[in-house]
């Protein structure tokens, strides 16, 4: 019945499809279904955070970034317990890098092989009440820190392939 109405008056078809297209192109450029739509996209980011948000601590936080949400960010907060030991401004520059490299290697372990390879960027946020360290790397070289075992070729690897930035909070 409504198929035999929109045969009979083309203007009206025309009309309405044009309103369909209208509607989807504004649902994107103001997010009405667009935010629902990357709920159901599928990306490697989301299955590594599928994973690593059972395993990770209470001080951990996850998210996906960029575009196509297909970059990795972790914020960790430096756990309060661990801050009496420090003596000199050194010793915390020493003890904040030994934890970034653990818990690099904690989110490789943790973390689907395949899925995490395929993650563009992997943004790690170590957050010191004096300082502050953002490491940068791909997924395709922090998966190769879930067979290394040796000290010397995983602390090697992390100087190859992690950029590290310092700063203040």
């Amino acid at each position: 019945m409504p198929f035999k109405s929109l045969m009979k008056n083309p203007v009206l078809a025309i009309g309405l499809l044009f309103m369909i297209i209208f509607l989807f192109q504004a649902g994107e450029k103001f997010n009405w279904w667009t935010s629902r739509r990357q709920k159901l996209t599928p990306s490697s980011c989301k299955a590594v955070r599928v994973m690593l948000d059972r395993r990770i601590p209470a001080n951990w936080s996850t998210a996906c970034e960029g575009s196509d949400f297909n970059s990795l960010a972790v914020t960790i907060k430096f756990p309060q317990e661990m801050d009496k030991k420090i003596e000199k401004e050194d010793d915390l520059r020493k003890l904040v890098y030994r934890e970034l490299a653990n818990n690099l290697i904690s989110i490789a372990k943790n973390s689907p092989g395949d899925n995490l390879e395929r993650t563009n960027i992997v943004r790690v946020r170590f957050i010191h009440p004096q300082k502050q360290i953002d490491a940068i790397t791909e997924g395709r070289f922090l998966v190769k820190l879930q067979t290394m075992s040796d000290k010397n070729l995983i602390a090697q690897h992390l100087k190859v392939t992690v950029q590290v930035r310092e700063s203040t909070p």
